[in-house]
């Protein structure tokens, strides 16, 4: 038991350690020896717990992965209409993009798509947010707050608008106008231009 727990907090540490460096030099210029530095541990120890730097920037993504998803999924939970949701997805989305660079960057580079978890990675995640998208969507028109004819082309529609708002919003996640932006950006998505 005391040397599963040793275990588990060794290979914690160089994920941990792992993580700053690929935020820092990035997937191609990191190295092993890099890593083992930052962690205090020789090299032949980092390939005890992980086989490759392959192996250890997936086990970096999975982290931030999993905790991006439970941010998500716990401001969506939090909204308690549609329109807030939307709001809370994409403000978790961009204040997450620093602190969880190294699955940001996993999503978005793709000079790092050769790299076949990368790419399945992209692909289930491409799949989630349409899925989460659409779960708003529907409870929205459900809820009579929505009026869509197609939920899955609004749905399309609305992630492809947020990525390319997102790429100009990113600039500057400190902004403190930042949520103020976002509601101005979600008025025209979801309520359009067209004088009523």
């Amino acid at each position: 038991m005391q040397s599963t727990i040793k275990h588990r907090n060794n290979k914690m540490q160089i994920l941990k350690a792992a993580r700053d460096v690929f935020k820092t030099f990035g997937y191609k210029k990191t190295s092993m020896n890099d890593i083992a530095k930052v962690c205090g541990k020789g090299k032949s120890s980092i390939y005890y717990y992980f086989e490759s730097k392959e192996d250890i920037f997936k086990a970096v993504i999975l982290y931030e992965a999993t905790i991006y998803r439970g941010k998500v999924l716990k401001a969506i939970k939090e909204a308690d209409d549609p329109y807030k949701k939307l709001k809370s997805y994409i403000l978790i989305r961009l204040q997450t993009d620093k602190i969880l660079s190294n699955f940001h960057s996993a999503l978005k580079d793709t000079n790092l798509r050769h790299i076949k978890f990368v790419d399945k990675l992209k692909t289930l995640y491409d799949k989630e947010e349409f899925r989460i998208f659409s779960n708003i969507l529907q409870s929205g028109v459900s809820s009579n707050y929505f009026e869509i004819y197609d939920i899955k082309y609004a749905a399309i529609g609305i992630v492809n608008a947020m990525r390319g708002i997102e790429a100009t919003l990113l600039l500057n996640t400190d902004d403190p106008l930042l949520e103020n932006k976002v509601n101005n950006i979600l008025n025209v998505v979801l309520f359009g231009i067209i004088k009523r």
